[in-house]
């Protein structure tokens, strides 16, 4: 059964308040607790026991793959119980069928007896279910509300708030996770050129255009939104990926994964202590206040030195510092005082 009459005005203003706070937490709460705190408020609009909550991608007469998963007031087995039994699940068959729909059932009035021995050992009587086009392509954001068998069955009131809000619930999701994201991509150690979110099937989230022309300068024709090979493999065996081309960082994150990429250059050819000394360098430190900083002596800075034009093909310290001031640099401009230390000469004093 489905609905579609407007909301009466108590809880038109009660499902309004709602979406404000909602947008608003989407900014303000952490990646960990969005959910929780979402379905908490939710509570007092569409009053339920337990949830289930999450992404996957439905293929045409194939089966319900799962990319995320969140469950509220029920234990984690459940989702592993769901998985076993999802192709009987009739629910979710419809809500996949119908996006944007709610529906609702009882579990006594289930087909098959896996689904209603799991409404008893879960404590489920009712459910109501949505799903929508989420903002990732080719996936379904959905969220089921569940209720004991001893309380009111979810009605056409429940459904038509269940509809009204859910795209709002799935961007506002959508809008915590990249407010989460974007601010790990800020202020994570080291330059990098772009990045991107990933499941652990290699599915995008979002991405910048940098980390799309990047990708594409590897993998020639390239146009998403599913990973290179290589780079799911990467994500699965959660290893980085180095090629002659570029450098992609790979950051796990629960069920998702952050994709830093950034080009190669000879600079990746230095080990850790010449990065370091190349770094100071870069600050516009001299012989003595790098080996002061690093805990060595300035004959052994001197060393690494000709080492490093060695590998890197310059001839001075004027040609190092813009080196390393320039595209690999991919972060901080090269400061000012470095610039004019190696033109005057006095970098290597």
């Amino acid at each position: 059964m489905t609905s579609s009459s407007p909301l009466d005005g108590s809880l038109a203003r009660r499902t309004s308040a709602f979406l404000l706070e909602l947008y608003a937490m989407s900014r303000t709460h952490s990646l960990d607790h969005f959910q929780t705190a979402t379905l908490s408020r939710l509570r007092s609009v569409l009053p339920f026991r337990s949830a289930y909550w999450g992404m996957l991608h439905a293929q045409p007469d194939g089966p319900l793959t799962l990319h995320d998963s969140f469950v509220e007031a029920l234990p984690n087995e459940f989702v592993h119980d769901w998985e076993a039994v999802k192709h009987k699940d009739e629910l979710a068959a419809s809500v996949v069928a119908m996006p944007g729909v709610a529906v609702s059932v009882r579990t006594v009035d289930m087909i098959h007896r896996e689904i209603l021995i799991m409404g008893k050992r879960f404590g489920i009587g009712s459910a109501t279910s949505i799903a929508v086009v989420a903002p990732v392509p080719k996936l379904l954001t959905f969220l089921s509300f569940y209720r004991p068998a001893d309380a009111r069955p979810f009605d056409h009131n429940d459904r038509s708030v269940q509809e009204f809000i859910m795209p709002h619930v799935a961007a506002a999701w959508h809008a915590n996770r990249l407010h989460h994201f974007e601010g790990m991509n800020a202020g994570s150690d080291g330059p990098h050129k772009g990045f991107a979110v990933t499941d652990r099937y290699g599915a995008l989230h979002f991405s910048d255009a940098a980390f799309s022309a990047l990708i594409r300068s590897e993998w020639l024709g390239w146009n998403g939104p599913e990973l290179p090979l290589a780079l799911r493999d990467c994500i699965a065996q959660d290893c980085n990926y180095d090629s002659r081309r570029l450098s992609v960082t790979v950051r796990r994150q629960k069920d998702l994964t952050l994709l830093q990429v950034r080009p190669r250059s000879a600079l990746d050819r230095l080990s850790p202590r010449e990065s370091e000394i190349v770094a100071c360098y870069r600050e516009g430190l001299s012989y003595k206040q790098i080996a002061v900083r690093l805990g060595c002596s300035p004959y052994t800075v001197r060393h690494h030195l000709r080492e490093i034009y060695s590998k890197l093909g310059v001839r001075n310290k004027v040609a190092l510092v813009r080196l390393a001031g320039d595209t690999r640099a991919l972060g901080d401009p090269l400061p000012p005082k470095a610039i004019k230390g190696a033109q005057d000469g006095h970098i290597a004093r």
